[in-house]
Protein backbone atom coordinates (compact mmCIF):
# COMPACT_ATOMS: atom_id res chain seq x y z
CA UNK A 1 0.00 0.00 0.00
CA UNK A 2 2.82 2.41 0.90
CA UNK A 3 4.44 1.65 -2.46
CA UNK A 4 1.14 2.46 -4.21
CA UNK A 5 0.89 5.85 -2.49
CA UNK A 6 4.51 6.63 -3.30
CA UNK A 7 3.87 5.88 -6.96
CA UNK A 8 0.67 7.96 -6.88
CA UNK A 9 2.44 10.95 -5.28
CA UNK A 10 5.31 10.73 -7.75
CA UNK A 11 2.81 10.60 -10.62
CA UNK A 12 0.93 13.60 -9.25
CA UNK A 13 4.14 15.58 -8.91
CA UNK A 14 5.06 14.73 -12.50
CA UNK A 15 1.64 15.93 -13.70
CA UNK A 16 2.02 19.19 -11.76
CA UNK A 17 5.55 19.69 -13.11
CA UNK A 18 4.38 19.02 -16.67
CA UNK A 19 1.56 21.51 -16.22
CA UNK A 20 3.84 24.20 -14.83
CA UNK A 21 6.75 23.74 -17.22
CA UNK A 22 4.86 22.76 -20.39
CA UNK A 23 1.21 23.88 -20.31
CA UNK A 24 1.69 27.34 -18.75
CA UNK A 25 4.61 28.34 -21.02
CA UNK A 26 2.52 27.23 -24.00
CA UNK A 27 -0.46 29.36 -22.98
CA UNK A 28 1.82 32.36 -22.34
CA UNK A 29 3.28 31.90 -25.83
CA UNK A 30 -0.24 32.20 -27.22
CA UNK A 31 -0.08 35.78 -25.95
CA UNK A 32 3.53 36.72 -26.74
CA UNK A 33 4.22 34.83 -30.00
CA UNK A 34 2.63 35.18 -33.43
CA UNK A 35 3.79 35.05 -37.02
CA UNK A 36 5.60 38.09 -38.37
CA UNK A 37 3.51 39.90 -41.00
CA UNK A 38 6.13 40.91 -43.54
CA UNK A 39 5.43 42.98 -46.66
CA UNK A 40 5.85 39.90 -48.85
CA UNK A 41 3.47 37.88 -46.70
CA UNK A 42 0.74 40.52 -46.98
CA UNK A 43 1.23 41.46 -50.61
CA UNK A 44 1.20 37.86 -51.82
CA UNK A 45 -2.31 37.31 -50.45
CA UNK A 46 -5.19 39.05 -52.24
CA UNK A 47 -7.54 38.44 -49.30
CA UNK A 48 -5.12 40.16 -46.95
CA UNK A 49 -4.64 43.09 -49.32
CA UNK A 50 -8.40 43.50 -49.28
CA UNK A 51 -8.51 43.27 -45.49
CA UNK A 52 -5.74 45.87 -45.21
CA UNK A 53 -7.79 48.15 -47.50
CA UNK A 54 -4.83 49.28 -49.63
CA UNK A 55 -5.83 48.20 -53.15
CA UNK A 56 -2.94 48.81 -55.55
CA UNK A 57 -1.14 51.21 -53.19
CA UNK A 58 2.22 50.14 -51.82
CA UNK A 59 3.84 53.19 -50.21
CA UNK A 60 3.16 56.87 -49.38
CA UNK A 61 3.93 57.98 -52.94
CA UNK A 62 0.71 56.26 -53.99
CA UNK A 63 -1.17 58.61 -51.64
CA UNK A 64 0.45 61.76 -53.01
CA UNK A 65 3.62 61.88 -50.91
CA UNK A 66 6.49 61.24 -53.34
CA UNK A 67 9.13 62.73 -51.04
CA UNK A 68 8.62 60.28 -48.17
CA UNK A 69 11.68 58.79 -46.49
CA UNK A 70 12.24 55.21 -45.34
CA UNK A 71 14.06 55.26 -42.02
CA UNK A 72 15.89 52.63 -39.97
CA UNK A 73 15.91 53.08 -36.20
CA UNK A 74 16.17 51.08 -32.97
CA UNK A 75 13.71 50.37 -30.21
CA UNK A 76 14.53 52.08 -26.94
CA UNK A 77 15.78 49.26 -24.71
CA UNK A 78 16.74 46.00 -26.41
CA UNK A 79 18.48 46.95 -29.66
CA UNK A 80 15.91 45.60 -32.10
CA UNK A 81 16.09 47.05 -35.60
CA UNK A 82 12.91 48.81 -36.71
CA UNK A 83 11.84 50.57 -39.88
CA UNK A 84 9.30 53.21 -40.84
CA UNK A 85 8.16 55.95 -43.24
CA UNK A 86 8.65 59.64 -42.45
CA UNK A 87 6.67 62.28 -44.33
CA UNK A 88 7.54 65.91 -43.76
CA UNK A 89 4.71 68.43 -43.43
CA UNK A 90 3.92 70.56 -46.47
CA UNK A 91 4.79 73.66 -44.42
CA UNK A 92 8.27 74.29 -43.07
CA UNK A 93 9.00 74.64 -39.37
CA UNK A 94 6.44 72.07 -38.14
CA UNK A 95 7.75 70.34 -34.99
CA UNK A 96 4.76 68.12 -34.26
CA UNK A 97 4.53 64.59 -35.64
CA UNK A 98 1.49 62.37 -36.00
CA UNK A 99 2.66 58.80 -35.41
CA UNK A 100 0.35 56.04 -36.68
CA UNK A 101 0.86 52.77 -34.79
CA UNK A 102 -0.47 49.45 -36.13
CA UNK A 103 -1.64 46.53 -34.02
CA UNK A 104 -0.89 42.83 -33.61
CA UNK A 105 -0.61 40.63 -36.73
CA UNK A 106 -0.26 43.72 -38.88
CA UNK A 107 2.31 46.17 -40.26
CA UNK A 108 2.52 49.71 -41.61
CA UNK A 109 0.91 48.74 -44.91
CA UNK A 110 -2.38 48.51 -43.01
CA UNK A 111 -2.10 51.98 -41.48
CA UNK A 112 -0.80 53.84 -44.55
CA UNK A 113 -4.33 54.21 -45.97
CA UNK A 114 -4.97 56.95 -43.39
CA UNK A 115 -2.61 59.09 -45.44
CA UNK A 116 -5.61 59.63 -47.73
CA UNK A 117 -7.51 61.15 -44.78
CA UNK A 118 -4.54 63.34 -43.88
CA UNK A 119 -4.16 64.58 -47.46
CA UNK A 120 -7.89 65.16 -47.92
CA UNK A 121 -8.25 67.27 -44.79
CA UNK A 122 -5.02 69.24 -45.19
CA UNK A 123 -3.66 67.91 -41.90
CA UNK A 124 -0.35 67.37 -43.71
CA UNK A 125 0.24 71.12 -43.37
CA UNK A 126 -0.05 70.90 -39.57
CA UNK A 127 1.76 67.64 -38.86
CA UNK A 128 4.69 65.61 -40.03
CA UNK A 129 3.71 61.93 -40.23
CA UNK A 130 5.60 58.84 -39.13
CA UNK A 131 4.31 55.31 -39.80
CA UNK A 132 6.49 52.64 -38.16
CA UNK A 133 6.71 48.90 -38.38
CA UNK A 134 6.79 48.00 -34.70
CA UNK A 135 8.60 44.86 -33.58
CA UNK A 136 7.73 41.56 -35.25
CA UNK A 137 6.07 43.41 -38.14
CA UNK A 138 6.82 44.45 -41.72
CA UNK A 139 10.51 45.24 -42.18
CA UNK A 140 11.32 45.27 -38.47
CA UNK A 141 13.02 42.46 -36.53
CA UNK A 142 11.38 39.29 -35.29
CA UNK A 143 10.53 39.50 -31.60
CA UNK A 144 8.06 38.50 -28.94
CA UNK A 145 5.43 41.06 -28.03
CA UNK A 146 3.46 41.58 -24.86
CA UNK A 147 0.05 43.08 -25.65
CA UNK A 148 1.49 46.56 -26.15
CA UNK A 149 4.00 46.67 -23.29
CA UNK A 150 7.00 46.29 -25.62
CA UNK A 151 5.39 48.11 -28.57
CA UNK A 152 5.52 51.13 -26.24
CA UNK A 153 9.32 50.86 -26.15
CA UNK A 154 9.33 50.93 -29.96
CA UNK A 155 7.13 54.04 -30.02
CA UNK A 156 9.46 55.79 -27.58
CA UNK A 157 12.44 54.69 -29.69
CA UNK A 158 10.73 56.24 -32.71
CA UNK A 159 10.24 59.53 -30.87
CA UNK A 160 13.92 59.50 -29.89
CA UNK A 161 14.91 59.00 -33.54
CA UNK A 162 12.52 61.67 -34.81
CA UNK A 163 14.01 64.24 -32.47
CA UNK A 164 17.58 63.29 -33.40
CA UNK A 165 16.98 63.14 -37.17
CA UNK A 166 14.24 65.72 -37.75
CA UNK A 167 14.09 67.96 -34.67
CA UNK A 168 10.64 66.68 -33.68
CA UNK A 169 9.67 66.93 -30.02
CA UNK A 170 5.85 66.98 -29.93
CA UNK A 171 3.70 64.04 -30.91
CA UNK A 172 0.17 62.77 -31.37
CA UNK A 173 -0.06 58.98 -31.10
CA UNK A 174 -2.74 57.38 -33.31
CA UNK A 175 -2.96 53.70 -32.43
CA UNK A 176 -4.98 50.73 -33.60
CA UNK A 177 -5.94 47.72 -31.47
CA UNK A 178 -2.78 46.62 -29.62
CA UNK A 179 -1.06 49.72 -31.03
CA UNK A 180 -3.71 51.78 -29.21
CA UNK A 181 -2.90 50.07 -25.92
CA UNK A 182 0.81 50.62 -26.64
CA UNK A 183 0.20 54.32 -27.30
CA UNK A 184 -1.53 54.71 -23.94
CA UNK A 185 1.22 52.74 -22.19
CA UNK A 186 3.89 54.97 -23.75
CA UNK A 187 2.65 58.01 -21.84
CA UNK A 188 2.25 56.13 -18.55
CA UNK A 189 4.99 53.51 -18.12
CA UNK A 190 7.31 55.12 -15.57
CA UNK A 191 10.63 54.33 -17.27
CA UNK A 192 9.36 55.57 -20.64
CA UNK A 193 7.82 58.69 -19.13
CA UNK A 194 11.07 59.47 -17.31
CA UNK A 195 13.06 59.03 -20.52
CA UNK A 196 10.68 61.21 -22.54
CA UNK A 197 10.80 63.99 -19.95
CA UNK A 198 14.60 63.88 -19.81
CA UNK A 199 14.77 64.20 -23.62
CA UNK A 200 12.09 66.88 -23.95
CA UNK A 201 9.67 64.58 -25.79
CA UNK A 202 5.99 65.42 -25.33
CA UNK A 203 2.81 63.62 -26.37
CA UNK A 204 -0.11 66.03 -26.70
CA UNK A 205 -3.03 63.83 -27.74
CA UNK A 206 -4.09 60.23 -28.35
CA UNK A 207 -6.32 58.78 -31.07
CA UNK A 208 -7.31 55.19 -30.32
CA UNK A 209 -9.12 53.07 -32.94
CA UNK A 210 -10.70 49.72 -31.98
CA UNK A 211 -8.47 49.72 -28.90
CA UNK A 212 -7.42 46.89 -26.69
CA UNK A 213 -8.62 48.59 -23.52
CA UNK A 214 -8.07 46.02 -20.74
CA UNK A 215 -5.62 43.20 -21.35
CA UNK A 216 -6.92 40.94 -18.58
CA UNK A 217 -10.63 41.32 -19.36
CA UNK A 218 -10.17 41.01 -23.15
CA UNK A 219 -7.86 37.99 -22.83
CA UNK A 220 -10.31 36.40 -20.40
CA UNK A 221 -13.13 36.70 -22.93
CA UNK A 222 -10.94 35.15 -25.64
CA UNK A 223 -9.87 32.30 -23.36
CA UNK A 224 -13.48 31.47 -22.50
CA UNK A 225 -14.31 31.34 -26.20
CA UNK A 226 -11.39 28.91 -26.66
CA UNK A 227 -12.70 26.74 -23.81
CA UNK A 228 -9.67 27.29 -21.56
CA UNK A 229 -10.58 26.61 -17.90
CA UNK A 230 -10.56 29.69 -15.72
CA UNK A 231 -7.89 28.46 -13.32
CA UNK A 232 -5.51 27.74 -16.21
CA UNK A 233 -6.12 31.21 -17.64
CA UNK A 234 -5.49 32.90 -14.30
CA UNK A 235 -2.26 30.97 -13.72
CA UNK A 236 -1.13 31.71 -17.28
CA UNK A 237 -1.93 35.39 -16.94
CA UNK A 238 -0.02 35.54 -13.68
CA UNK A 239 3.00 34.01 -15.41
CA UNK A 240 2.62 36.48 -18.30
CA UNK A 241 2.40 39.32 -15.79
CA UNK A 242 5.95 38.54 -14.67
CA UNK A 243 7.08 39.01 -18.31
CA UNK A 244 5.79 42.60 -18.20
CA UNK A 245 7.34 43.49 -14.85
CA UNK A 246 4.09 42.82 -12.96
CA UNK A 247 2.47 45.76 -14.74
CA UNK A 248 -0.56 43.85 -16.05
CA UNK A 249 -3.03 45.43 -13.67
CA UNK A 250 -2.14 48.86 -15.07
CA UNK A 251 -2.73 47.86 -18.69
CA UNK A 252 -6.29 49.07 -18.77
CA UNK A 253 -7.78 52.38 -19.83
CA UNK A 254 -9.45 53.07 -16.49
CA UNK A 255 -5.89 53.51 -15.20
CA UNK A 256 -3.95 54.68 -18.25
CA UNK A 257 -6.32 57.39 -19.50
CA UNK A 258 -6.98 58.62 -15.97
CA UNK A 259 -3.39 58.55 -14.73
CA UNK A 260 -2.25 60.77 -17.62
CA UNK A 261 -5.49 62.44 -18.78
CA UNK A 262 -4.46 63.60 -22.24
CA UNK A 263 -7.15 64.68 -24.72
CA UNK A 264 -8.18 61.37 -26.27
CA UNK A 265 -10.41 60.42 -29.18
CA UNK A 266 -11.68 56.82 -29.21
CA UNK A 267 -13.27 55.40 -32.35
CA UNK A 268 -14.88 51.97 -32.04
CA UNK A 269 -17.57 49.66 -33.36
CA UNK A 270 -20.02 47.56 -31.39
CA UNK A 271 -19.64 44.72 -33.90
CA UNK A 272 -16.07 44.18 -32.71
CA UNK A 273 -15.52 40.68 -31.31
CA UNK A 274 -11.73 41.09 -31.00
CA UNK A 275 -11.80 44.01 -28.58
CA UNK A 276 -15.39 43.98 -27.30
CA UNK A 277 -17.11 47.33 -26.97
CA UNK A 278 -18.59 46.30 -23.61
CA UNK A 279 -15.08 46.03 -22.12
CA UNK A 280 -14.07 49.39 -23.61
CA UNK A 281 -17.18 51.24 -22.45
CA UNK A 282 -16.70 49.97 -18.91
CA UNK A 283 -13.08 51.15 -18.94
CA UNK A 284 -13.74 54.71 -20.10
CA UNK A 285 -16.88 55.40 -18.08
CA UNK A 286 -16.62 58.79 -16.38
CA UNK A 287 -13.37 59.88 -18.08
CA UNK A 288 -13.92 63.52 -19.04
CA UNK A 289 -10.80 63.76 -21.19
CA UNK A 290 -12.12 61.08 -23.57
CA UNK A 291 -14.30 61.80 -26.61
CA UNK A 292 -15.88 58.78 -28.29
CA UNK A 293 -17.30 57.98 -31.73
CA UNK A 294 -19.35 54.79 -31.93
CA UNK A 295 -19.88 53.14 -35.33
CA UNK A 296 -22.86 50.81 -35.22
CA UNK A 297 -22.08 47.24 -36.27
CA UNK A 298 -18.52 48.01 -37.40
CA UNK A 299 -15.92 45.29 -36.90
CA UNK A 300 -12.41 45.48 -35.51
CA UNK A 301 -10.24 48.16 -37.21
CA UNK A 302 -12.79 48.32 -40.05
CA UNK A 303 -14.35 51.72 -39.34
CA UNK A 304 -12.69 53.95 -41.93
CA UNK A 305 -12.98 51.30 -44.66
CA UNK A 306 -16.78 51.16 -44.48
CA UNK A 307 -18.11 53.65 -47.07
CA UNK A 308 -21.05 54.71 -44.92
CA UNK A 309 -18.71 55.66 -42.06
CA UNK A 310 -15.71 57.10 -43.90
CA UNK A 311 -16.88 60.73 -43.88
CA UNK A 312 -17.84 60.70 -40.18
CA UNK A 313 -14.56 59.03 -39.25
CA UNK A 314 -12.64 61.61 -41.28
CA UNK A 315 -14.54 64.51 -39.70
CA UNK A 316 -14.01 63.21 -36.17
CA UNK A 317 -10.25 62.84 -36.64
CA UNK A 318 -9.92 66.20 -38.45
CA UNK A 319 -11.87 68.11 -35.81
CA UNK A 320 -9.92 66.49 -32.97
CA UNK A 321 -6.50 67.20 -34.47
CA UNK A 322 -7.35 70.83 -35.25
CA UNK A 323 -8.49 71.72 -31.73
Amino acid sequence: MNRFFKIMIIGLLLVIAAFYFLVLPYTVKLITDYGRFTFDYVLSDTAMISKFGIGENRDPADYGYPNFEEVDFETLTDGLNLNGWYIAATKEGITQTLMINHGRTSNRLKTMKYLALIKETGLDSLYNVFIPDLRNSGKSDDAQTALGYEFAEDITGAMKMLKANYGQNEFVLWGFSMGAMASAITVNRPDLVEYAQSEGLKVDKLILDSPLSNIYATSKVASEEMGIPGFIFDMSFDKFDHVIDDWGDNMKFSFLLNNNPLPTLILYGNGDSTTPSSVLENEIMGLNNVKTELFEGADHVQLYTRPEYRDRYTQAVNDFLRK
